[in-house]
């Protein structure tokens, strides 16, 4: 497939107001999250109303809570149901209320790693409409779950314009996959066909949305852990759609995070969000390029197969990613090979360069033969391959009664890169 031509250059924060959006499923809107954590605003950053949420989660009108005018951005409690926000410090079990976004960690990130001047501010909305595929949130789908994206950049515009701001959306985090990977709802489960889906997504986004300097670039972060299959159609597909279109940013991957019921749980999506802004800051303040770490070349010679990366910063590490809220030791560090016969034992797995690895079959595979990381049989939908990153987030890690961490506790996030899920197949 032809790479998409992009408009000249990314629009970048320089208007007085700059909107950075989130959509997609529950991800995008925190469900689990609680207790929120980033409850203390920061200068320069703003929500539209009293929460980065509307005051309706599935509406197709993005509407406040509370007054519509731009308050101090900070993370709150909120019942999907009602709408309403709820102390947090609520105690006890919450069920699935929506807390802590990746859009408040993201943005003080960003804007603490940019120095922005005090005059640019960048305003926080999520647009997200839980367990929905990514048929459901396209321009002309029934109910018209996209038009949340419309009204809400409306209403900011508007009061922005009011206060004689300059206004400008600049970049769309897109959270999205879980129940087209799984083939909920009916969403397409095929790779090519979703990848068709998110290019025009993209389309519409720049049409809607773009500036005059070019293309609002589009984050996005890769569906996996709990969500995983074992085809990885949908996590191949974004990975396809970062490597194809130059608006288009693959993050993260979700596997290596603390998760709550195929939800994060708040410091998974403050890691999250840690991640978004260091590749934001990456791409719309040094105007570099980003790709995730990922297989660039893998072939087989008898036992052994021999995989190259592309690693954004080597060397190549082993690590031990969550598996849901404490952290574990991935069996065969998340690889499997599988030919004509099923899976081919292997005998082990070892990095032997700054971006490549070997792995040792116990038998030479029998003709065609596919390459599998983070799968979900075997794996879990995780793997324990990551880049030499040293980059840490302000956000620390926060003590939970029950993912306690006590290794991390207290400490920054650590911003390494994980390898993206993949299948692919071995030369």
């Amino acid at each position: 497939m032809p790479r998409i031509a992009v408009r000249g250059r990314l629009v970048r924060p320089r208007a007085g107001i700059n909107h950075v959006l989130a959509y997609g499923q529950s991800l995008s809107s925190g469900w689990d999250g609680w207790p929120p954590l980033s409850l203390t605003p920061e200068p320069g950053l703003l929500m539209l109303g009293g929460s980065v949420r509307p005051g309706a989660e599935s509406g197709p009108d993005w509407q406040p809570v509370g007054d519509a005018r731009f308050q101090p951005l900070a993370a709150t409690l909120q019942d999907p149901a009602s709408g309403r926000l709820l102390d947090p410090a609520t105690p006890g079990l919450l069920g699935q209320m929506m807390g802590e976004t990746p859009l408040e960690t993201a943005l003080a990130e960003w804007r603490h790693r940019a120095a922005m001047p005090g005059e640019m501010q960048l305003l926080a909305s999520s647009c997200g409409v839980g367990a929905r595929t990514i048929e459901a949130l396209a321009e002309g789908a029934t109910p018209p779950l996209f038009n949340r994206l419309a009204t809400c950049t409306s209403l900011a515009r508007g009061i922005a314009t009011a206060r004689g701001l300059a206004y400008q959306p600049c970049a769309l985090l897109f959270l999205q996959g879980e129940h087209n990977s799984l083939g909920l709802a009916g969403g397409t489960a095929d790779r090519a066909t979703y990848l068709a889906h998110l290019l025009r997504l993209h389309d519409t986004v720049q049409a809607r949305f773009g500036g005059r300097d070019g293309p609002i670039a589009l984050f996005l972060h890769q569906s996996g852990g709990d969500y995983a299959s074992d085809s990885q159609a949908i996590a191949q597909a974004q990975l396809d759609a970062a490597l194809l279109v130059p608006s288009i940013y693959l993050a993260a991957p979700v596997y290596p995070l603390p998760a709550r019921g195929g939800h994060l749980d708040p410091n998974g999506y403050r890691w999250l969000g840690a991640q978004f802004a260091k590749v934001m800051h990456r791409v719309l303040t040094l105007g570099a390029d980003f790709k995730p770490l990922h297989p660039v070349r893998s072939f087989v010679c008898g036992t052994q197969v021999n995989v190259d990366f592309h690693v954004p910063q080597p060397p190549l590490v082993f690590g031990r990613p969550f598996g849901g809220r404490e952290r574990i030791a991935v069996p065969d560090r998340g690889f499997a090979v599988r030919d004509v016969d099923g899976a081919v034992p292997l005998r082990g797995v070892e990095i032997n360069g700054p971006s490549s690895l070997r792995i040792t079959l116990a038998r030479p595979p029998r003709g065609a033969a596919t390459l599998h990381y983070a799968g979900q049989s075997h794996h879990g939908g995780r793997g324990a391959l990551h880049d030499s990153d040293p980059a840490r987030a302000r956000a620390r890690f926060a003590a939970l009664p029950d993912c306690p961490a006590d290794d991390l506790a207290g400490r920054p996030y650590p911003l390494a890169n994980w390898c993206v899920a993949f299948n692919r197949p071995l030369d």
